[in-house]
């Protein structure tokens, strides 16, 4: 990186964002503005570590709304113990999805079953019933 600073397509190489990405989180404000150089966009290292860190907060789930929220709350660095509560936010979801998901499985595999034993008729009054 030069003491200039590195241009939209460099920080998007970097990072592995998308151009696109880099001006959707300028614009939700995961990322402040950066300076200008004329008209080009000029990220600081700061720019580059938050976008690595919302890249991996994707990663493991988190919806940029989710994040705009936590930096709205608690600013761009957001501290350990508010990223704390929002990865265990996020487990709670997702124990939640998962409990959803094996219910739904389970009806799958009864309705497999009922379907292999040339029956139909039960089938649709067990869905009737979870409707």
């Amino acid at each position: 990186m030069s003491e200039a600073g590195l241009l939209i397509g460099e920080l998007a190489r970097r990072t592995g964002a998308s151009v696109k990405a880099l001006r959707l989180y300028e614009s939700l404000g995961l990322i402040p503005a950066p300076r200008r150089r004329g008209s080009y966009r000029v990220y600081e290292p700061a720019h580059e570590e938050a976008v690595r860190f919302i890249r991996q907060a994707q990663a493991v789930g988190f919806r940029l709304q989710e994040l705009q929220r936590l930096f709205f709350d608690h600013g761009p660095r957001p501290e350990l113990g508010a990223l704390l509560n929002a990865v265990r936010l996020k487990r709670q979801t997702l124990a939640r999805e998962r409990e959803r998901l094996a219910h739904q499985d389970r009806l799958l595999l009864d309705c497999e079953a009922m379907l292999l034993s040339g029956r139909l008729e039960p089938l649709c009054e067990e869905f009737e019933r979870e409707a």
